[in-house]
């Protein structure tokens, strides 16, 4: 008769039999890439869709640029054009990149960008569900890492204090548009840190920049650094425990494009899904209706 130690070392191994190779390695590390997943004309039609998007808002707030207009571009040979135009709409008002993200964060081609079959399936594989099961969407959007500007970076974190509570998750993160490289500052993570589960870690806040939960070095020091280079095309999946960063972009004048999803599985006992924080930008909800109403 085997004893508890043979029981689990014998339930383990099958365990791990019972795994596909990408389900390995996404526990032993603590993520996984995919490479080549979008191709050309995926990425045509996001640049397409945000030149439009920064044009026209460069546009309404009377901003002055020289790039052409958006019927005159085109992708990969106009990606400097974006980069002018995004600083130009910067150096006027930093605020209205918000305007930017948002507006482009809920368009149709971006919408259809997120739901690619293949990253979902992969997701689906991960989280060890099955295909048919749904997958709910949260906070997914493009960052857009300006040069030399470090608002928007974050110390060691782990994701998990940035999601809904209690859910079980998988982050994703690809480059968009262009690669990313260690001088633009692509993702940076802790192979194997994910096993640590919830980290040691403190509440910062700074100072005209977002609260940073950040990891004790104690932990993340214990782990080598990886510098995740990747092109367009690639996506990385990672668990929420897993301690990453994003580095610094030290271009001169490259804005670092990359696209930050998070994949939840609703059927998991601890999910429920947030209500929506729904808020003009210009007046509020009250505001608007009185303003109607009187």
């Amino acid at each position: 008769m085997r004893n508890l130690k043979e029981w689990q070392i014998s339930s383990r191994t099958n365990y791990m039999k019972s795994l596909t190779d990408k389900q390995k390695e996404y526990l032993e590390n603590g993520f996984y890439i995919e490479r080549n997943v979008f191709d050309t004309k995926d990425m045509e039609e996001i640049f397409i869709n945000f030149y439009d998007i920064c044009f026209n808002i460069a546009l309404k707030h009377n901003i002055k640029h020289k790039t052409p207009i958006p019927n005159n571009v085109s992708y990969p040979n106009n990606l400097k054009d974006l980069d002018y135009l995004v600083l130009a709409i910067f150096n006027v008002n930093k605020d209205l990149l918000g305007e930017v993200y948002d507006t482009f964060s809920y368009s149709l081609t971006f919408m259809r960008f997120l739901g690619n079959k293949k990253v979902e399936n992969i997701t689906q594989e991960l989280l060890n569900i099955n295909k048919t099961s749904s997958l709910y969407g949260w906070t997914n959007r493009m960052r857009i890492d300006l040069p030399a500007d470090e608002r928007r970076t974050y110390g060691w974190h782990q994701e998990i204090f940035y999601t809904i509570p209690d859910t079980k998750f998988v982050q994703t993160w690809c480059p968009m548009m262009r690669d990313t490289t260690i001088e633009n500052g692509t993702i940076e993570i802790k192979r194997g840190s994910h096993k640590e589960g919830i980290a040691k870690q403190s509440w910062n806040e700074i100072e005209g920049r977002a609260t940073q939960i950040i990891i004790d070095p104690e932990i993340t020091n214990k782990y080598k650094t990886i510098q995740l280079e990747m092109k367009v095309g690639d996506i990385l999946f990672f668990d929420g425990h897993l301690a990453h960063k994003s580095g610094k972009n030290s271009t001169k004048d490259e804005v670092r494009f990359s696209l930050v999803g998070m994949w939840n599985d609703p059927s998991y006992e601890g999910f429920k899904a947030p209500l929506p924080n729904f808020l003009s930008r210009t007046i509020s909800a009250k505001e608007y209706f009185n303003q109607i109403m009187d």
